[in-house]
């Protein structure tokens, strides 16, 4: 029916066109060669305005071309017998029409060879060679009288006429065959109307072999397959390059943007998988990492390495999640998670992680923080973290000497602006527009330090998310100047939660025995769970596959079932659906734990397979301990630890000698000016006087080894004051 509709007013306009004829002759012509020299026209406007998107030249040949025909067209058309503009010759305009047929014949062959992307053309240089062919053609048919007669008065048309229409409608069948052999370079809809527009071409050149009279039938014909055949290249080159620009224009941009998308698949697919295989390892290194560092047996030095241990699996586990925060980002699958937390808190957490590193390194930091900030605040306590820890990380990385700052404003309009500045290498002006690049280093220094280069990407784009802008000044060799202004929402009514996050270690449960079953093909990941959950109280069972899972569930009947997505003989998914769907198995709950970036929105999640919980690997003991009680409905007992603690201090402090007052003193005037290598050198020096400063030189190196020097100061001072009791 559409067809019909779009058909009906086409054929009215060639009727009307039909009976315009009856009544003109030269009307109709004015008309039927307008509508070609306006396609001709159209199409150079269109692809020399749209060149810089092309990844071939095919279509800018063919338009510089139609120019110059359209030309020598309209000159035919201004100088066809009765138009009385050109009064010296009446058949000026056979002789235009064999000359413009023969330019679009032979540009169209050649055109051909533009096809091929590696072939560019030189549009300035084209335009001027047609230029002098048609100046050249025009000035032998109007000025020298040298082109050859093409119609003679009461004869009809010449030999020269004739032949040079057969041998264009050889050069337009050619044409064709050279199509059909290119057809997979063309879109199947494009080339079918190129295809037609030579063939109506052709027939209406041997339409003009026929006629003796200009105003005669086969001359009507002869312009009506013009018309056709000029409506298939606007069908194919004009209406399709503007309603759908990709099918001819840009139809290179197109097939890169498949490409671009097969290949940011296939990137998304990689680092999917290559994030799982690195955090199932990580898994098992931090969790076993977070249940000995809850051992109350531990020495000082095995606290140490352990902390170092856990430290360096979390930066693994930060660069890991680097380039995936940038895949999330770019597909489009990161979201904003608002929450309450205490700003001040925040902002003092993230400066003292600065400090240690400004320390190291020997600069100088500062932090502002507005009075008028608010206390407790309801946003993305995570991202907002990453941003700061990016931006102030780069600044120590780039800053050899002078001062951090790190400055937070209260706006007006619930906005807050946050600043960092810097004294470091700066950027040079032409590469600040670069810095936001993924994977760009900018200069030597750059990039002989570690790191993915991804940090200012990420902050830009979360930034972004945000609905703010990272801004950025910068002067070579004087420092940097980042800030960004966003909205965060304050909240009075705020839950203190820093009891909870201080409990003692967990050792049991209040109630009844809970059996819980851990499932998952990585025998690390259930290690690990088994070690955790067995040590307080519940019984734990094990399985390696969706398969096993389910064999076990009708035997044990578990309360809680751990279960990982990705497994061997059948998937955790596949498992928690045929759980959902067995009237004995139904009830149990179920909790989702996968290492995979790529696992599906959990809500999408929760509605398809009806679990009731979902945590990510690398786990965290405490939100593994959070979610049992959430869903099993349980009392942790916790350690009484306090009066130990304060026992094991008092025991540590009768223990522990410390060197002679001079030593201190030492020790204490190299903590303050930061000189660690002399302070270190002191401490083995000390070692050496006496075997009993033991204690008290692991005690200080421990702390070192972590950068605590404020409890080293006051360590110090503590024995200090012994001496000063002692004396007096």
């Amino acid at each position: 029916m559409k067809y019909h509709i779009e058909t009906l007013p086409k054929i009215f306009l060639l009727i009307l066109l039909y009976l315009t004829s009856l009544y003109s002759y030269l009307l109709f012509h004015n008309l039927s060669e307008l509508f070609s020299i306006i396609i001709a026209f159209a199409i150079y406007m269109i692809a020399f305005n749209s060149k810089k998107y092309m990844g071939n030249s095919y279509l800018i040949f063919i338009a510089i071309a139609y120019l110059f025909v359209g030309i020598i067209d309209l000159l035919h058309t201004l100088s066809y017998k009765g138009m009385q503009i050109f009064k010296d010759y009446d058949y000026y305009a056979n002789q235009l029409w064999i000359a413009a047929r023969y330019m679009e014949s032979i540009s169209l062959l050649f055109a051909y060879l533009y096809l091929d992307d590696r072939k560019k053309v030189n549009t300035y240089l084209v335009s001027f060679i047609y230029f002098i062919v048609s100046s050249i053609l025009i000035a032998s048919i109007f000025y020298f009288k040298v082109f050859p007669v093409c119609f003679i008065d009461g004869i009809g048309l010449t030999p020269f006429k004739k032949i040079s229409e057969y041998i264009i409608c050889l050069i337009l069948t050619l044409n064709l065959i050279i199509l059909c052999k290119n057809k997979k370079k063309f879109d199947e809809e494009v080339f079918y109307y190129l295809y037609w527009s030579i063939i109506f071409t052709i027939i209406s050149e041997l339409a003009f072999t026929f006629y003796i009279d200009n105003y005669g039938f086969s001359n009507l014909i002869g312009h009506y397959f013009k018309i056709f055949a000029f409506y298939c290249i606007y069908k194919a080159i004009i209406q399709t390059s503007l309603v759908r620009p990709y099918d001819i224009i840009f139809r290179e941009l197109k097939e890169a943007k498949e490409s671009a998308e097969i290949a940011n698949k296939a990137k998304s697919d990689f680092l999917s998988n290559m994030s799982h295989e690195l955090r199932t390892p990580l898994n098992a290194v931090l969790g076993y990492a977070q249940i000995l560092k809850k051992d109350s047996n531990l020495t000082e030095s095995q606290i140490n390495h352990i902390d170092i241990i856990d430290k360096s699996g979390k930066h693994l586990l930060n660069l890991i999640n680097e380039v995936l925060d940038l895949a999330k980002i770019e597909a489009r699958k990161i979201d904003i998670n608002k929450e309450t937390f205490i700003f001040i808190d925040f902002l003092n957490t993230i400066s003292d992680m600065i400090k240690i590193k400004t320390f190291q390194k020997g600069i100088e930091f500062y932090s502002e923080f507005d009075e008028n900030l608010p206390y407790a605040v309801i946003f993305d306590e995570k991202r907002l973290g990453q941003i700061l820890i990016n931006l102030l990380g780069n600044a120590v990385k780039f800053t050899e000497k002078g001062c951090i700052k790190f400055k937070v404003t209260a706006l007006e309009n619930k906005k807050i602006r946050f600043q960092i500045e810097d004294t470091g290498i700066g950027i040079p002006e032409q590469n600040l527009k670069d810095i936001f690049s993924p994977f760009v280093q900018i200069g030597e220094k750059a990039r002989k330090i570690e790191g993915t280069g991804l940090g200012l990407t990420i902050s830009q784009r979360l930034v972004r998310l945000m609905d703010s802008e990272l801004n950025v000044k910068s002067t070579f060799g004087i420092g940097s100047l980042f800030w960004f202004d966003i909205e965060i929402e304050k909240t009075e009514n705020y839950l203190n939660q820093e009891a909870a996050k201080n409990r003692n270690n967990i050792i049991g449960f209040k109630g009844e025995k809970k059996i819980i079953l851990v499932v998952d093909d990585i025998q690390e990941n259930r290690m690990l769970l088994i070690d955790l959950l067995s040590k307080v109280g519940f019984d734990v069972y094990e399985a390696s596959n969706g398969k096993e899972c389910l064999e076990k569930a009708h035997i044990i009947n578990p309360d809680l079932i751990f279960m990982d997505i990705v497994m061997p003989v059948m998937s955790g998914l596949e498992a928690i659906e045929q759980i959902r769907d067995s009237s004995e198995l139904k009830s149990i709950k179920v909790i989702v734990s996968s290492a995979s970036p790529s696992t599906p929105n959990k809500e999408e999640l929760f509605t398809t397979y009806k679990f009731d919980d979902f945590i990510f690997k690398p786990i965290e003991i405490q939100n593994v301990f959070d979610t049992i009680q959430n869903h099993l409905n349980i009392s942790w007992i916790y350690e009484e630890k306090q009066e130990k603690n304060i026992q094991k201090n008092e025991e540590h402090q009768l223990i522990i000698v410390p060197p002679p007052k001079p030593e201190l003193d030492l020790i204490y005037k190299l903590s303050k000016i930061g000189d660690l290598i002399e302070l270190k050198k002191e401490l083995e020096r000390i070692e050496k006087m006496d075997n009993k400063y033991l204690l008290f030189t692991d005690k200080i190196n421990g702390l070192l080894k972590t950068f605590q020097i404020k409890q080293v100061q006051k360590l110090i001072e503590k024995y200090m004051g012994t001496y000063v009791n002692k004396n007096e």
